[in-house]
């Protein structure tokens, strides 16, 4: 079992701007010395590491915690496609190893809009080139347009949508979101993280937002994810297993092994030693 989608921060570093004092639950360093005991409690063997911050220098720190913990199975890094030293970036990158895919972000994703500048389509290309998959992180379900024009736009490049997209379940907005998702899901090259569900809605409220992610992408492009320890401003690790336990649970056991292990390996091209045990009902 992987999480596929989990963060680490030192605040002395002075790059994580997202981060403010209001977010008490997570304002604070977050060191994989945490993260190993809730992993052990659920038993989950690896985790992919994803960028908090944007600068090259998070690649850096990322991978050299992969290294110190052989458990972090990869790292989802950093990377401008914008940045006139692109295609040194990414063999820079390669070097380095342990980065096994990237999310850019800028301007701590208040919008992701820019992607789309046509300026950027030789950065993007470079990327394409890479065979890294890029992680897609929308501000909110209103610029899932973007994501479905990147997987048209780049066919062979594999694209992961973070947290089912942002969907807007406290204020239901789901026939919009639907649409969205199923658009996308069209794209062979799309995959998607099935986290940011777990928001303190009953779980009536989150079934068929769940399920639609569920038919949409089918298990074998899913990836089970918490978005620790973020996911800790609106629940909890043990609660978000427990209700993904419930959202999985009509789930065969093929498809169990896709979405909690499965398909990470495959998008990532990671290689985690298979441990004995039953997978979550």
């Amino acid at each position: 079992m992987i999480d596929g989608h989990v963060h680490f921060w030192r605040l002395a570093r002075g790059v994580n701007t997202a981060l403010t004092p209001d977010m008490t639950a997570i304002y604070r360093d977050v060191e994989p010395d945490e993260l190993r005991p809730i992993l052990d409690e659920f038993g989950l063997s690896a985790a992919i590491a994803v960028q908090a911050s944007e600068t090259l220098g998070e690649n850096l720190f990322m991978a050299g915690l992969a290294r110190r913990y052989p458990w972090i199975a990869g790292v989802v890094g950093w990377a401008d496609p914008g940045a006139p030293s692109i295609a040194e970036d990414l063999a820079g990158l390669r070097a380095l190893g342990g980065i096994v895919g990237l999310r850019p972000v800028r301007d701590d994703n208040r919008s992701i809009r820019w992607m789309l500048d046509p300026s950027l389509w030789p950065g993007w290309a470079e990327i394409a080139a890479s065979r890294l998959p890029i992680d897609l992180l929308v501000q909110d379900w209103r610029e899932l347009d973007v994501v479905q024009a990147m997987a048209e736009a780049f066919p062979e490049t594999r694209l992961v949508l973070d947290h089912c997209g942002k969907p807007d379940i406290l204020g239901s907005q789901f026939d919009d979101w639907a649409a969205h998702i199923t658009r996308i899901a069209g794209h062979s090259n799309t995959f998607c993280k099935f986290s940011g569900l777990a928001t303190g809605m009953t779980t009536d409220r989150i079934v068929p937002f769940a399920q639609h992610v569920i038919d949409s992408f089918g298990a074998d492009r899913l990836i089970w994810a918490s978005d620790w320890p973020p996911l800790d401003l609106a629940s909890s690790y043990a609660e978000w297993i427990a209700l993904s336990q419930k959202l999985l649970g009509g789930l065969s056991d093929r498809e169990h092994t896709a979405i909690w292990h499965g398909t990470a390996e495959k998008v990532y091209g990671l290689c985690v030693p298979q441990e004995t045990g039953e997978l979550p009902a």
